[in-house]
């Protein structure tokens, strides 16, 4: 095997000697006993290059040799990936064994995007449904703060696809907390639906370059149970906006000079990387629901902004609605999906998801004066409007599975005919009279107590 010499360690790059030139990048360097392992990504002078740490670098000395590899990163997989959690080259953190073959993250050439008819993809959860409805090999973004309930979101999502059987589940930690992987694991586990999923990590306290391709592996796994099981993939990401800022280091230790807000000037590109993966064959479809930081709650961030490109519909989780204790915070008028068009959903659907959105939009305009003069002051028609805002906001919460063991409420898998049927007996008048707490944290229309 070839050779090259380490000159330098700046964070989590390491700059390198090549006595025969510069390999191609994207190849891999190994230690000599393989605790160390990097990625060359820049090639600096025809004998110098730049290399990512794939590994913690504790113990690394300049001078030292390291061996160059003759592939890029591969990930170990099998039909047996179910079930379990893997880091970045598919070796599993469950400390179970496991045998798989190495497939490339990177490939060059894809399968012909499969474009069939749109089939409606219901989630069971009713503001999602009516709202913002997914259909299969949509990408779906979850826009939230910190604390609004993202994570909390996509853990019933995974949920609910194994309870209905909709397909396998494919989970990328990038960046976040080891005790939040942590819990995701042992939370699907007691739900009994880790056995439909797959988890990928690259956690907060390893080296940028890992939490920069974490998700490559994780979308590379999704590829290959579609392609091998010929089942449609739901693929999940917490947190995007991790990924963007693992690029944002490594680009600032390169050197780089930054962007808009610090960003690296490749951030689009970054973004593409691992979008752009997320393909539909005639196999099957990969889904695709992605949790997305906003930091300070602002969306023209610019790593926010870069994301929307991508999005075939979004959920924005609002810091205002979490306060008044309504689950899940779901932002009905920042929401949008564009799948809310009568020539994709039913007619019925499309009215009554209209007719919701312009009572929300009315309330929306009246509760200044309400929080200032009362409900009182109102016209007779305004006061209507609000009574059944106030109704409809209440009915759109749910008791979620994952939650139980906090809320001591039962989750409910709620059914599109029945979201739909309850809004309407709403926008009707039928539970004007009807306090609207009785509406809050029920699943169907028909468990109102009367």
């Amino acid at each position: 095997m070839k050779k090259a010499k380490i000159i330098s360690i700046k964070g989590g790059v390491v700059e390198l000697y090549f006595k025969e030139g510069v390999p191609s990048l994207y190849r891999l360097l190994f230690s000599k006993d393989k605790k160390v392992i990097l990625e060359l990504i820049e090639k600096k002078t025809p004998n110098i290059g730049r290399a990512i740490a794939l590994s913690s670098l504790e113990g690394v000395k300049r001078n030292e040799e390291v061996l160059i590899s003759e592939s890029s990163i591969k990930v170990k997989l099998s039909k047996k990936i179910l079930g379990r959690m893997f880091d970045l080259f598919g070796n599993p953190l469950d400390g179970k064994p496991f045998e798989g073959e190495e497939y490339p993250i990177y490939q060059k050439e894809f399968p012909e995007e499969f474009k069939g008819e749109k089939k409606l993809l219901e989630t069971g959860i009713k503001v999602i449904d009516l709202l913002t409805p997914v259909c299969y090999s949509d990408r779906i973004g979850i826009f939230g703060g910190a604390g609004v309930g993202k994570t909390v979101l996509i853990t019933e999502l995974i949920h609910n696809f194994s309870l209905k059987k909709l397909g396998w589940s494919v989970f990328a930690g990038i960046g976040e907390r080891i005790r939040e992987g942590n819990e995701l694991y042992f939370t699907l586990k007691d739900l009994g639906v880790l056995k439909d999923s797959v988890l990928y990590f690259g956690q907060m306290d390893q080296p940028p370059g890992v939490r920069f391709r974490i998700g490559l592996s994780a979308i590379r796994a999704a590829r290959f149970l579609r392609d091998s099981t010929s089942k449609n993939v739901l693929f999940f990401v917490d947190n995007i906006f991790r990924y963007a800022m693992a690029g944002m280091e490594v680009g600032a230790i390169l050197g780089k000079v930054p962007s808009e807000m610090g960003y690296q000037a490749t951030l689009e590109k970054d973004l593409a990387l691992l979008e752009e993966q997320i393909t539909t064959t005639e196999k099957g479809s990969i889904t695709s629901f992605q949790a997305v930081y906003v930091p300070a709650d602002d969306l023209t961030d610019p790593a926010v902004v870069t994301v929307f490109a991508h999005l075939d519909g979004f959920l924005v989780l609002s810091r205002s609605i979490a306060e008044k204790g309504l689950y899940p915070a779901v932002d009905p008028l920042r929401s949008f999906s564009t799948n809310l068009d009568p020539s994709i959903i039913e007619k019925e659907h499309y009215q009554i998801a209209k007719k919701v959105k312009e009572i929300f939009q009315r309330y929306e305009e009246l509760a200044h004066i309400i929080a200032i003069l009362g409900i009182e002051e109102l016209s007779k028609e305004d006061r209507i409007i609000a009574k059944r805002a106030e109704r409809l906001a209440r009915f759109l919460t749910q008791p979620f599975f994952v939650t139980e063991a906090f809320s001591h409420r039962k989750g409910v898998y709620v059914p599109l005919k029945d979201t739909l049927l309850g809004c309407k007996l709403i926008l009707e008048g039928k539970f004007d009279e009807i306090d609207p707490d009785k509406l809050y944290m029920i699943g169907k229309i028909t468990d109102v107590r009367m």
